[in-house]
């Protein structure tokens, strides 16, 4: 088993962070639609259904430091055959995905009043925290007055940003496969051959 990445695929726990972080990106969406087309959401039943979407959310804010952290330990695998354009393009919609991992739980985090359950323990809201505390004294600044253009932001990002940034992503990887015709989705793909680990 193949744990560290090497010049031509990822490690496992590479694999692990990636998709992990994918299918809870991506499921937070499907939970937060569900609810936006089919529930009222401000009714108190639709709290059950949106602590989903805030579980997901912060599941996808906790893995990113440990991904970070593991990319900046581990040797990233080469790039494919491309100008230098395509590469600056390639790392520069990398980063955007990264920021995009780091802002979108840190402003749902920020801007949701109520706890979120994972069943064996739950996340305070944030209105509810020390620090909120100390910025409601120190600024003399109410939480629905915080929370709204924190509101703002997160859904400016889901509605505007998210969507345009991962569709490229997934894009670009089906071109390398079917039009390129190089490793770079089976590289990271859980099934593709492991090579011996660095």
């Amino acid at each position: 088993m193949q744990w560290r990445n090497t010049a031509t695929s990822f490690g496992i726990l590479a694999k692990f962070f990636h998709w992990t972080s994918a299918a809870a990106f991506i499921a937070a969406y499907i939970v937060v639609y569900y609810v936006i087309w089919f529930m009222d959401d401000t009714s108190p039943e639709s709290w059950p259904v949106l602590n989903i979407h805030w579980a997901l959310g912060l599941l996808v804010g906790f893995l990113v430091l440990p991904r970070l952290l593991w990319r900046l330990l581990n040797v990233q695998p080469e790039d494919p055959p491309g100008s230098a354009l395509e590469h600056w393009l390639a790392h520069a919609a990398h980063w955007g995905l990264y920021g995009l991992l780091i802002v979108m739980p840190l402003t749902g985090y920020l801007g949701t009043g109520a706890p979120t359950d994972f069943g064996l323990f739950s996340v305070t809201g944030f209105d509810e925290t020390a620090l909120f505390a100390w910025i409601s004294s120190a600024f003399d600044l109410s939480y629905e007055a915080f929370e709204a253009p924190i509101d703002v932001v997160h859904h400016f990002l889901g509605k505007w940003v998210a969507w345009v940034v991962v569709g490229l992503h997934v894009a670009a990887a089906l071109f390398h496969h079917w039009v390129r015709r190089d490793n770079v989705l089976t590289r990271m793909l859980q099934w593709s051959g492991a090579s011996k680990a660095a």
